[in-house]
């Protein structure tokens, strides 16, 4: 299945659970957008970024993860650490359950 961000778009917001060797955490859609194509040929994807937040108690390190949500399904994507855009606020964000907000990036090319 190809992820679009006609998909993706209506799920900001959503949890996602993903599958981790300390067991199941859940991280919530942020953003969703298109990427420059910078010359790329039309038989390539437009690249999709994915921001995720979670807690800072149970941070990631990049690997790739079973990710799952009722709308998409389940699948394995490569979720790497990112740092809070600032011009949108991030870094004052903080996660429900009382601690920071840490960011995560999955990039579709």
């Amino acid at each position: 299945m190809t992820i679009s961000l006609e998909q993706v778009h209506p799920l900001i917001g959503n949890k996602f659970q993903l599958e981790t060797s300390n067991g199941i955490i859940h991280l919530e859609l942020v953003e969703a957008e298109e990427r420059p194509r910078r010359g790329l040929p039309e038989i390539f994807r437009t690249p999709l970024l994915l921001i995720f937040a979670g807690s800072s108690s149970q941070p990631l390190a990049q690997d790739n993860y079973f990710v799952e949500h009722p709308a998409l399904g389940r699948h394995i994507w490569t979720v790497a650490p990112t740092l809070a855009d600032h011009s949108k606020g991030q870094y004052q964000r903080p996660h429900e359950d009382g601690g920071t907000c840490v960011y995560y990036q999955v990039i579709f090319n």
